[in-house]
């Protein structure tokens, strides 16, 4: 359980870093971990000298996080599946070998990815679930476990490209048993920020707006300078058509996350609906300006172009848009 917890405390702040910067009202599941430290670094350096580091778990663990952070989703399956025959009890090296396979299933579109993706959390669950009969009070145990049950849920949702059908109800069942992980952590920790917002996150999905807002403010009252939830509340703001409270809480994101062109993009979906177009064209160059290639704000500037009535400059920003959409 010692080295349980260890790799627990790794995997919440890069778990973390990933969730919800997401597009057009809807959470996009990118999974994106910090690179790890140069002592890491150094040691991937010299795998090839003997190590006794590579006999422990830890070590593949670690190099699974960081080959994810680096966009190597083959070598972080590998590195993880070396921890689990280490170490085989051991929750979130599972939920560490999901959250690969379901890299590799959204970057190659992989059905086995898939599938194999769905069986690793499972186990996850079911380990996060047995160390909470030993004991009831961890509140990291809980969060974690509603973390694996969400995050399955949505590749669940995911798999409606591969037409799996009959899966609705299911999908429901385990964002519902996330919730309800979630308010243990809380329970337990009122002040975790993270379970709340990851609690909004999941009322989002589940359509519940309202909540999903209430949950957002509890981790704001937490911590004022929380972009994601901030986020989170605007996209949930924008669902019930409260475009005026959505714009607001998209400058409170802006303003503690500048650099990040999600941010602006939603922003300006949101001047849109309010036929504040002129504001959104200034809010989707800004999208574009620190992301040339996202496609999402380069149609945005064409809808708001054309609401303008200049149609010239709305098909040339569709036009950008095709082009950088059938290029990824």
């Amino acid at each position: 359980m010692r080295r349980e917890k260890a790799m627990k405390v790794s995997g919440r702040t890069n778990t973390e870093r990933s969730l919800i910067f997401a597009g057009s009202g809807k959470f996009r599941l990118i999974f994106s971990l910090f690179v790890l430290t140069a002592l890491g670094s150094c040691a991937l350096a010299q795998e090839t000298a003997p190590d006794y580091s590579q006999e422990k778990a830890d070590y593949w663990y670690k190099r699974g996080l960081e080959s994810t952070g680096t966009g190597d989703f083959d070598d972080a399956l590998q590195s993880f599946s070396k921890a689990i025959q280490i170490d085989p009890e051991n929750a979130a090296i599972w939920n560490g070998k999901a959250l690969a396979l379901r890299s590799l299933y959204f970057s190659k579109h992989n059905p086995n990815s898939y599938n194999e993706s769905l069986k690793a959390f499972d186990e996850a669950i079911r380990l996060y679930g047995e160390a909470l009969q030993s004991n009831s009070h961890d509140a990291n145990t809980w969060y974690y476990k509603g973390l694996a049950l969400s995050d399955k849920a949505a590749l669940m949702q995911s798999g409606e490209s591969l037409n799996i059908t009959g899966i609705e109800h299911d999908i429901t069942g385990y964002y519902e048993d996330a919730i309800k992980a979630y308010e243990e952590a809380i329970k337990i920790n009122p002040q975790y920020l993270t379970a709340w917002k990851n609690k909004g996150n999941v009322l989002y999905s589940l359509a519940k707006y309202n909540e999903s807002v209430q949950a957002y403010e509890q981790a704001i009252e937490i911590d004022q300078k929380y972009a994601l939830a901030w986020f989170g509340k605007g996209l949930a703001l924008s669902k019930l058509g409260r475009y005026d409270e959505a714009v607001k809480a998209y400058d409170q994101a802006i303003e503690n996350a500048p650099d990040n062109e999600v941010l602006w993009y939603n922003k300006g979906i949101a001047l849109c609906s309010q036929g504040k177009y002129d504001a959104a064209i200034k809010c989707f160059d800004q999208a574009v300006k620190l992301n040339q290639s996202f496609a999402k704000a380069w149609n945005g500037k064409g809808v708001a172009f054309k609401a303008l009535g200049f149609e010239t400059e709305a098909n040339a920003a569709f036009a950008r848009a095709r082009y950088l959409a059938s290029n990824t």
